[in-house]
């Protein structure tokens, strides 16, 4: 089992919360039993069960720890990708480490951020960075690097991936709302949609402090 792999408690802890909610998440969408979901973890690169999540079926799901915090997404009609990140220790060398992943355009881009506001800004790209990997399932096996994303308009959006994302369309990046508490102030959280077509995609408050993206008109 997955849950196997974690050497430490706290993990395999998280990975139990984190499967649960995943199969109650699709349960609730596709009218199912939590028991009835089926979840493979196959790894493109070898046989053992830590690649990403994937429900038979129509649905399509992601999921990422960061503390304390566990975030599970699950959609119709787009492939998602999510990621959650808590400030490190020592916000200077996660900083420093983050600047790494930058690409050319990105680090002109941080040049024109506050000062004061940099560590913040780093953390975010990284996180719509990491979306957008985990969405296309193809991790770090694509240089962060290669990964261009802008907010200069105000709004993150994909400017750059080798070959474009699976699944064609258009990728849509999105922040999301971490509850008051859940983890250290500057903790951040971000997800990204591969459509297939040109869905419009609205967020939306949810039940039990969850935030839903419709992408095809009806109910997230």
């Amino acid at each position: 089992m997955r849950r196997d792999l974690y050497a430490a408690e706290a993990d395999r802890r998280r990975f139990t919360v984190a499967a649960a909610l995943l199969r109650l998440a699709a349960a609730e969408f596709s009218g199912t039993g939590p028991r009835e979901v089926e979840v493979l973890r196959d790894c493109p690169d070898c046989p053992l069960p830590h690649g990403r999540p994937r429900i038979t079926g129509p649905l399509d799901a992601s999921v990422s720890y960061a503390g304390d915090v566990v975030l599970v997404a699950v959609t119709a009609g787009a492939v998602v990708g999510v990621d959650a990140e808590a400030p490190a220790a020592s916000p200077r060398r996660q900083s420093a480490a983050l600047r790494r992943a930058l690409g050319e355009r990105e680090s002109a881009e941080l040049g024109r951020v506050p000062e004061a506001e940099r560590d913040g800004w780093l953390l975010r790209r990284w996180t719509y960075k990491e979306a957008v990997l985990k969405a296309t399932g193809e991790g770090l096996r694509v240089p962060p690097t290669a990964v261009g994303v802008s907010e200069e308009s105000g709004t993150a959006r994909l400017t750059a991936y080798p070959g474009r994302p699976p699944g064609g369309g258009r990728t849509v990046l999105l922040p999301l709302g971490i509850p008051t508490g859940a983890m250290p102030p500057g903790g951040t959280a971000s997800a990204a949609f591969l459509l297939d077509r040109d869905a419009p995609v609205r967020q939306a408050p949810g039940r039990y402090g969850r935030e839903l993206f419709d992408t095809d008109g009806g109910p997230g």
